[in-house]
């Protein structure tokens, strides 16, 4: 593909960086995200991977960071995506994913997953006669 790979990372990981504000998850509140300040370049078009996504609080930190350095965020790709965080309804107590993308003005960047929850919930059914023969298919 002859396309840079360009790490984001957290605070005091990486020289000559910039930074992204602080940012909620999930989990709790983070520093924010660096990367190194030669790496993205004003117009560059930027493809954002992250191994899950949920609130979407990583993915607009890495958002801004692009952003700041000049360069347009085409979209966001995930290995797992938490689809329950999307757009919940709001008395769910769930933060909404949406709501914070629309609040930073980066509604419009798309979000795809490799896998979601749906997979990660659901059970195989196996034939009543099935026998597990003890070998790899």
């Amino acid at each position: 593909l002859k396309t840079p790979f360009i790490m984001m990372r957290k605070k005091g990981k990486m020289p000559n960086s910039v930074q992204s504000e602080a940012y909620q998850t999930e989990y709790g509140g983070r520093e924010g995200m660096t990367v190194q300040r030669d790496k993205i370049k004003k117009g560059d078009r930027v493809l954002v991977i992250d191994d899950l996504v949920a609130t979407g609080g990583t993915l607009s930190s890495a958002i801004s960071l692009v952003h700041m350095l000049g360069g347009n965020v085409v979209e966001c790709a995930c290995v797992v995506e938490l689809k329950m965080f999307i757009d919940p309804p709001a008395d769910s107590g769930l933060p909404s994913r949406k709501k914070l993308f629309e609040s930073q003005n980066i509604g419009h960047v798309p979000v795809w997953g490799l896998v979601s929850e749906d997979v990660l919930t659901n059970e195989a059914e196996l034939p009543e006669n099935y026998v597990d023969d003890g070998e790899e298919h």
